[in-house]
């Protein structure tokens, strides 16, 4: 005789129960939405008290990050997450260490889609690489997603760089007083390094010495530039025409700004930033990426002839322009002010200067 009742459902075994979690997470993701847990659970099947705990604690660790802290709790100036149990940290003396996070292959690409979706970012296989200002539990950061597609292993990276929303005090850059005299004449300054140097974070410390009634603009691809300055408009680059950082700046000089910082030059935008010294504007100050000082100087001249099509200037002039406009470089290396030149003029496309400051590093502060 058949029961007139349902039989049991059998609860599912502890991997199959995972692997539904995961099913049910991604259907959720794919609409555009992070699910709560209680929101989870109510789609679950019927599984064991043990087993439920650990789909818990799985679905918080993929969702609200709950190993992130112990990772992130540290004097360090980025985390390149390149795998599970591959973290690369860089503590702000420089000195490095591995570390891993509670992760396998499977989950590593799930939380970094959840990581994007939670910044509203479009990152997939069109769109490989995604470059965001966020706050981590508090603390700012820049934000790079690196996808799979993009190498052979496949496999997905995240890079962290922690932002100062307080600046740095000048001296923490070592031989750097001369700096402070120079921002306050409105001086032309071009600020050099390589990656992770403190270029941007020397160039938010001297906005601490502009006069209160300036009004500044901002140009920047990334959130990165703190200043708590009063009269200050910030713009950030998109994906299109109008707004890339070269149209920001046209934009910029119809608003009457006293001062312009460009958070890195690399590419159109040194021409209108160059052409715009050329105009009388004064206070202008940029980052770009140089082996030195005077490397600087030939880094943003090759940008100019690079980017001004085949109207422009040949390199000679283009050389002649940067020296007459731009007046200081300065370059950092290890977070530490290493070189300080004066530009004098060009002759031939060969530039000559005033080293200011130069030597070897002094040890960074503990």
């Amino acid at each position: 005789m058949l029961s007139l009742f349902a039989s049991e459902v059998a609860p599912l075994s502890s991997s199959e129960a995972r692997n539904r979690s995961r099913e049910i997470l991604v259907s959720a993701l794919n609409k555009g939405i992070i699910p709560t847990w209680e929101s989870h659970m109510i789609e679950l099947p019927v599984m064991g008290p043990e087993d439920l705990s650990a789909v818990e604690e799985s679905f918080k660790k993929l969702t609200t990050w709950t190993f992130l802290p112990g990772v992130l709790d540290v004097d360090a100036t980025e985390f390149l997450f390149h795998a599970p149990d591959l973290i690369q940290i860089i503590r702000n003396n420089g000195q490095r260490e591995v570390r891993s996070v509670p992760l396998c292959d499977e989950e590593w690409q799930l939380w970094l889609e959840i990581v994007s979706l939670a910044f509203h970012q479009n990152w997939n296989l069109r769109h490989p690489f995604s470059s965001f200002y966020g706050k981590l539990f508090g603390v700012s950061y820049r934000l790079s997603l690196i996808h799979g597609s993009t190498s052979p292993e496949g496999r997905s990276k995240l890079v962290l760089r922690k932002l100062a929303e307080t600046p740095y005090q000048l001296s923490d850059f070592g031989k750097a007083e001369l700096l402070e005299e120079l921002v306050k004449q409105k001086k032309n300054i071009l600020i050099a390094g390589a990656t992770g140097s403190g270029k941007t974070s020397l160039l938010a410390s001297l906005t601490h010495f502009f006069r209160p009634t300036e009004h500044v603009v901002v140009l920047e691809d990334t959130f990165e530039i703190f200043s708590h300055h009063r009269f200050l408009t910030r713009f950030l680059a998109g994906s299109t025409p109008e707004t890339e950082l070269k149209a920001y700046l046209a934009y910029s000089l119809r608003m009457s700004p006293d001062r312009i910082l460009l958070g890195e030059m690399r590419s159109h935008e040194v021409i209108p930033f160059m052409l715009a010294m050329n105009t009388g504007h004064r206070g202008l100050m940029g980052t770009i990426h140089a082996a030195s000082a005077p490397d600087a100087i030939n880094r943003v001249a090759l940008l100019f002839s690079l980017y001004a099509g085949d109207g422009g200037l040949n390199f000679d002039r283009v050389t002649e322009l940067v020296c007459r406009n731009l007046e200081y470089v300065v370059f950092l290396e290890q977070r530490r002010v290493k070189e300080v030149i004066r530009i004098l003029g060009s002759d031939r496309g060969i530039p000559f200067f005033e080293t200011i400051i130069s030597g070897p590093l002094e040890e960074a502060t503990s």
